[in-house]
């Protein structure tokens, strides 16, 4: 833990030329996938047994997602999979999905 500075302390470590070193917040880690042409993207990983929509983006592309570092810019056809993996996968979610693939240069 880092400590509170007095103005007093803040204004010696000044005097003396020393830099105040403050806590950052950091970002939530984002975890980013490739299916074929198709990105996903997470604020958690993937689990094992992925869920029976996944399964069946992974049939429809004859792969599995496969880990990547984050992209430098977010494809066009990129998915946030996060809402989708708490059991929950509503059908107009689906839909967009699939009519984000439908008009996909794939």
């Amino acid at each position: 833990m880092l400590p509170e500075w007095t103005s007093q302390q803040r204004a010696a470590l000044q005097v003396m030329g020393i830099p105040i070193w403050e806590k950052k917040r950091a970002s939530a880690p984002v975890f980013y996938y490739r299916l074929g042409p198709l990105y996903l993207r997470g604020e958690r990983e993937l689990p094992v047994s992925l869920p029976g929509w996944l399964d069946d983006l992974c049939l429809y592309f004859e792969q599995r997602p496969v880990a990547i570092k984050a992209p430098s810019k977010t494809p066009d056809v990129c998915f946030d999979y996060t809402d989708s993996l708490t059991g929950s996968f509503p059908v107009e979610t689906k839909k967009s999905l699939w009519q984000q693939l439908k008009h996909a240069k794939l």
